[in-house]
């Protein structure tokens, strides 16, 4: 009789933390046209668009679907809830010349319940005359610093990030205070089942010289990661504002060595493709990553370091 009503209990509390995350996630998802509603009228340069590159080339190897996973120095940058389930210190340093377009770097720091991240993008875009003739180039700088922390309840964690954010658009500096608020349900006993939701830039809007002011782009994410066995990772997220979702899976070949590969689908049924590999030794990783873009964009490649002890 004793076993059946703890059994009983354990189904009670399952089924109670189950139906609290998918309620998140469905407030989350409600908050999503207001979101998109935010996007018009933006800024064509972009205001935060650097928030959407990338925090690891681990992470990007498995097709960005990270927002369940959050476990390493990425954590704030793809969902600060993860920090809650994060273990030891982790430290990661990603670079790329993304798309093509100019230097990107990436610095993350996360231990148990606490996070920080700077990333920054340098570029340089042509100036042209009345007629389309090349002048001159202009410079562009965009860069955001984030400090955040997380709490977890049992299986349940809430955490959340303050983002400090620069755009250096020629001739017009912009400066805004934004903020991003993750969820994430842990479960390692259930085929190390994991899901997460995350709004970002939920706050906040950007004020130039100019005297010019834009809000943040929201972005409204939600993701699922499982374990079918030891050595395989399988992540799935779905962006509910850019209607674009992304699938990967990291597998552990030998402990030295995990292989990853990943998918991304938008709205108009544009595919993309990744690739990586990580080397780990001692509490060292090298990780890289393969980008491919099915639009226009050149292809994408992502260097990470990282250190954990």
């Amino acid at each position: 009789m004793t076993m059946t009503i703890t059994h009983s209990r354990r189904r009670v509390g399952l089924a109670s933390v189950l139906a609290l995350a998918l309620v998140a996630a469905a407030a989350l998802a409600l908050m999503a046209p207001a979101g998109a509603a935010a996007q018009v009228g933006a800024d064509p340069v972009g205001i935060g668009a650097l928030f959407n590159l990338g925090m690891g080339a681990r992470a990007l190897g498995m097709g960005g679907a990270f927002v369940a996973v959050a476990d390493d120095g990425s954590a704030i940058y793809y969902n600060p809830a993860g920090l809650a389930f994060v273990e030891d210190n982790n430290f990661t340093a990603l670079f790329s010349n993304a798309f093509g377009a100019g230097g990107y770097l990436g610095l993350g720091y996360a231990r148990p319940n606490i996070g920080a991240s700077l990333v920054g993008l340098v570029s340089e875009v042509d100036e042209t005359d009345e007629y389309g003739n090349v002048i001159g180039t202009l410079g562009y700088q965009e860069g955001a610093l984030a400090l955040g922390g997380a709490y977890a309840f049992g299986p349940f964690a809430l955490g959340a990030a303050a983002k400090g954010y620069l755009q250096n658009a020629p001739e017009n500096l912009g400066y805004g205070f934004t903020c991003d608020v993750g969820l994430m349900l842990s479960m390692p006993d259930l085929i190390g089942l994991k899901a997460g939701a995350v709004g970002r830039n939920l706050l906040g809007t950007v004020t130039f010289e100019s005297e010019h002011v834009d809000e943040f782009e929201r972005d409204f994410l939600v993701g699922v990661s499982i374990r079918p066995i030891e050595k395989l990772l399988v992540a799935a997220d779905f962006d509910m504002t850019a209607l674009v979702a992304k699938v990967g899976a990291e597998y552990q070949v030998v402990p030295a060595v995990a292989l990853r590969g990943g998918v991304n689908v938008d709205s108009e049924m544009a595919v993309g493709f990744t690739a990586g590999v990580g080397f780990a030794l001692g509490g060292f990783t090298i990780d890289y990553a393969y980008q491919f873009h099915p639009s226009e964009l050149p292809d994408s490649h992502w260097l990470s370091l990282g250190y954990s002890f």
